[in-house]
């Protein structure tokens, strides 16, 4: 009997820490794992990982780092340093991140980062969409007639 507890008890601790592993690999389950997964490709030179942590229509704007940061720059840069992320929900759908990034030379940068939520994952959004674009126009219609 105390034999099948032990195996239910380490059958439980190889779920929990399948689980724990999968969110680690998964940077899309929350605002702040999505900010940092960004953040870490971004400062270090890696656009091209980037795109794939940005709605579709922020990829311009990484593009556009792109070919304006040539690799040269990065060149011994794998890691930055993050201090906590700080998030701050606007909506269901929509959240602010703030957080310190020290550079590869040292420097700190504030950064703030939007992230959306789409299709049951989170995003970085570096452009509005159509439909924020006309949410925003429709609250500022709205706050004038009032």
């Amino acid at each position: 009997m105390r034999k099948y507890i032990n195996l239910i008890f380490v059958g439980i601790a190889i779920l929990l820490l399948g689980t724990s592993c999968e969110h680690s690999k998964n940077p899309y389950h929350s605002p702040k794992s999505i900010t940092k997964a960004f953040a870490e490709s971004l400062y270090t030179g890696k656009f091209d990982e980037a795109k794939q942590y940005v709605t579709p229509e922020s990829i311009p704007i990484i593009n556009f780092y792109k070919h304006a940061f040539p690799p040269e720059n990065f060149k011994g840069c794998e890691h930055i340093g993050m201090g906590e992320i700080t998030v701050r929900k606007i909506s269901d759908s929509t959240a602010l991140c703030k957080c310190i990034v020290t550079l590869c030379n040292g420097k700190s940068n504030n950064s703030n980062t939007k992230v959306v939520k789409r299709d049951g994952k989170w995003y970085v959004t570096l452009r509005e969409s159509e439909s924020e674009k006309k949410e925003k126009a429709k609250e500022q219609i709205e706050k004038l007639n009032n």
